[in-house]
C-alpha cells in the first residue's frame, strides 16, 4: 500500500502527516517505509509526501519539525518535492490537507483515491510555534480514522437498484424506526441524494453481500448524511469509516463547503468515530430516538 500526503508547499502539513503516520503505524505493528522521493511498485509499503506547489529540496518549516517532534516524529531531513503524474498514478491513496488539493487532483485520478483529512486542515505557513502545535495536533486527532479506512476489505460502490433490499434490511438491523424498502427506493430516485455500499465476497460471504452502506443528500452546497448502517456481525472491520470516507470525498469534490450529521448520544462507537473524522459537536434534539428514546447529537464538518 503507498500512501501520498498532499499539501500546498510541501514543508508544513503534508510532512508533519507522512511523519505522524509512520509513527502511528509502528506503534500498532504496522510496517510502513517512509519514502520521501518516489513510489515504486516493487518497494515496501510506502508513506510519502509532496506539494501541488512546491519548492524541489525545501525543509520542512522549523516549528513544524519541533511541533512534529514533540508528538514523537522526526521530520527533520524531509526535503519537499513537486507533485508529478507518476506519483499520482503509483499512489493507492492520496491523502489531501484541504479540499483546495483534492479538487486540484480530482480530474487526474479515481475519486475513490482521494481522502480529506478531517476535512481540511488550514496551513500554519508563517505562524508560530504555538500555531503549528495546534495544527499537528490536529493532524494527529484525524489520523486515527485513517488505517481503518486503507485496511478495510469491503468494495465501497455506488449502490445500485439490487442493493435496495438488502439495504432494507440493514435499516431493519440497526435502527428503530427502519426506513423500508419503499422509502429507500424513493431516495435512490433523487437526483440530490447519493448512496454508497459496501459490497464483501470471497471468503468472507457466499457471493455477494451488501454489508453496510451509507446515504447523503446534498442541498446549497451542504450535504447531510442521512443514513450509515453497518450489518452486526462487520462491525469493527473499518466499514463504517470506509463509507464515510467515500461519501465526504464525494461530497467535497461536488463542491459542498459542509457536511452534517447525526447521532444517538448513546452510541459511543459512532460518536468517537464522528470526532475522529473532524466532526465537530453543534447541537442536540432532545428525543429524538425512539426505543429507546434518547437525544440526538449534532454535528457538523467545516470544510477546508
Amino acid at each position: 500500500m503507498n500512501i501520498l500526503f498532499l499539501c500546498t508547499g510541501n514543508t508544513c502539513r503534508s510532512p508533519m502527516a507522512a511523519g505522524l503516520s509512520v509513527e502511528r503505524c509502528a506503534e500498532r505493528l504496522i510496517e510502513f517505509h517512509p519514502n520521501e522521493t518516489a513510489v515504486s511498485s516493487g518497494a515496501p509499503c510506502s508513506i510519502v509526501s509532496a506539494g501541488i506547489s512546491a519548492w524541489p529540496d525545501s525543509p520542512a518549516a522549523p516549528n513544524a519539525v519541533a511541533a512534529a517532534k514533540e508528538l514523537g516524529a522526526d521530520i527533520s531531513s524531509h526535503r519537499s518535492q513537486q507533485i508529478t503524474p507518476a506519483l499520482l498514478i503509483q499512489s493507492d491513496f492520496i491523502v489531501c490537507l484541504s479540499a483546495s488539493h483534492a479538487r486540484a487532483i480530482a480530474a487526474l485520478v479515481p475519486w475513490e483515491k482521494i481522502r480529506v483529512l478531517g476535512g481540511g486542515i488550514a496551513d500554519p505557513y508563517g505562524g508560530d510555534l504555538e500555531t503549528y502545535r495546534a495544527c499537528v495536533r490536529q493532524i494527529d486527532g484525524a489520523l486515527s480514522s485513517l488505517l481503518p479506512d486503507f485496511l478495510c476489505e469491503a468494495s465501497i460502490i455506488p449502490t445500485e437498484e439490487a442493493h435496495l433490499p438488502a439495504l432494507a434490511e440493514l435499516e431493519r438491523q440497526c435502527f428503530t424506526p427502519p426506513a423500508s424498502e419503499a422509502k429507500l427506493r424513493e431516495k435512490f430516485a433523487l437526483e440530490n441524494n447519493y448512496m454508497l455500499s459496501a459490497v464483501l465476497d470471497g471468503e468472507i460471504a457466499a457471493g455477494n453481500a451488501v454489508a453496510g452502506f451509507v446515504g447523503v443528500d446534498e442541498i446549497s452546497g451542504e450535504a447531510f448524511v442521512d443514513d450509515l448502517a453497518v450489518s452486526p456481525q462487520y462491525r469493527r472491520r473499518g466499514i463504517a469509516s470506509a463509507l464515510l470516507a467515500r461519501a465526504e470525498t464525494g461530497a467535497i469534490l461536488r463542491g459542498c463547503e459542509k457536511i452534517h450529521l447525526e447521532c444517538r448520544e448513546g452510541n459511543e462507537g459512532a460518536l468517537r468515530l464522528y470526532e475522529a473524522r473532524g466532526y465537530e459537536r453543534v447541537g442536540r434534539r432532545k428525543n429524538f430516538y425512539e426505543s429507546p428514546r434518547e437525544d440526538a447529537i449534532l454535528f457538523t464538518m467545516e470544510i477546508v
